[in-house]
């Protein structure tokens, strides 16, 4: 088979707290329902092209 392909990684970073969580830490409160308490960040390397021979 012969056909080109791209390949490349995709990464998902470990989940962190965010500021709201360092906040209701640090001022001992409890945050209004539904707040973000933590933050996932995702990263993508740059295409690696395939040209079979």
């Amino acid at each position: 088979m012969n056909q080109k392909a791209f390949y490349y990684v995709r990464v998902l970073e470990i989940p962190t707290p965010r500021w709201t969580a360092y906040d209701a830490k640090k001022f001992n409160v409890e945050m209004p329902e539904g707040t973000k308490m933590q933050h996932q960040e995702r990263a993508y390397t740059s295409p690696i092209w395939y040209n079979p021979k």
